[in-house]
């Protein structure tokens, strides 16, 4: 069977009815209740490690009926409650189901970044995506990620593991920081190799990033003592790995101050998306100013990965769907 194929078999197979966790049908945990604010939560991994997170309840949210969830992670040197405020998956108007989960990093940053050592987020992330299935009623098919430069290029990297690809439907990195093992002296950001072993053959991903971002600059470049991947040359570096070549359709957006590259086709069009945001800086795409722009941009970029959450759902089955189109 032809990759196509197969990714249109999981496109299809991502349309199945809702799969409740263990915690469906359990109350919540003592002192939550849904709505309001976040709460703050004290998680101690597997190897003993003490971790943080906040996590949003919906208003909507019933103990039986599984809800979405997303995980959204902060940028170097940034908090989990700083990354509440700033992608807002808390807000109701935006998000009126999903559960809202904000993880804080060690030292404040991700696995991924060139000074973040010995450090598996992956493995902690994987270990409070078990936690919150056990504890809520949770859609095991419609888990997602999003994240702001570390934690978008973070989010990238739960995309590319073999295992966590698996188990979170879409992703959606926010001005990431994409590094490669390549020292600066090395580094060709429009060719430069990209590490990437997803576990499942259709991963729909979304990516936002300024032309006037100074910090992860659009164009790449040796940064940190690594190598920064252009964000197109990322971006074609997706499609081409779903099996569909460099070909997309560019849509001029608000007076072509944002171009909108679209990629795939058929049901799974669009499975790979970017958005270039002329003169926007290091920030989180907002209307209205934000801790990153005081000047507000084009776009929200919130509600439009909320929708694009909504279209990809993970299949149930996926590694029998794997083996069974052999």
């Amino acid at each position: 069977m032809t990759v196509l194929s197969v990714i249109l078999l999981y496109t299809a197979a991502g349309l199945a009815s809702a799969a409740g966790s263990s915690g469906c049908g359990q109350p919540l945990p003592p002192n939550q209740t849904p709505g309001g604010s976040s709460y703050g939560v004290n998680f101690t991994t597997s190897d003993g490690a003490q971790r943080f997170y906040r996590v949003h309840i919906p208003s909507a949210y019933d103990e039986n009926k599984p809800a979405p969830l997303i995980f959204s992670f902060h940028g170097r040197g940034k908090t989990a409650e700083s990354q509440e405020k700033l992608s807002q998956f808390s807000n109701g108007q935006w998000n009126p189901d999903a559960i809202a989960v904000y993880p804080q990093g060690l030292h404040k940053e991700w696995q991924g970044d060139p000074d973040s050592k010995g450090v598996d987020d992956v493995a902690f992330t994987m270990e409070m995506l078990d936690d919150f299935q056990e504890k809520y009623c949770v859609d095991t098919t419609r888990v997602y990620a999003a994240g702001k430069s570390n934690g978008g290029g973070f989010t990238n990297l739960l995309a590319c593991n073999p295992t966590a690809s698996t188990r979170i439907a879409a992703f959606a990195p926010v001005s990431g920081a994409f590094y490669q093992d390549v020292s600066e002296a090395a580094c060709h950001p429009s060719t430069v190799p990209i590490k990437c072993s997803p576990g499942r053959p259709s991963i729909p991903i979304m990516e936002f990033h300024g032309t006037a971002d100074k910090t992860i600059p659009y164009a790449g470049g040796g940064r940190r003592g690594k190598c920064l991947p252009s964000i197109p040359h990322f971006v074609r570096e997706w499609s081409e790995r779903l099996g569909y070549g460099h070909h997309n359709k560019t849509t001029e957006l608000y007076g072509g101050n944002v171009q909108e590259y679209q990629y795939g086709s058929g049901d799974a069009f669009g499975i790979v998306t970017h958005y270039r945001i002329d003169g926007l800086g290091h920030a989180w795409p907002s209307m209205q100013p934000n801790s990153d722009n005081p000047n507000g941009t084009y776009l929200d970029a919130t509600p439009i990965i909320m929708k694009f959450f909504k279209r990809w759902t993970l299949p149930k089955a996926s590694k029998e769907t794997e083996s069974n189109s052999k």
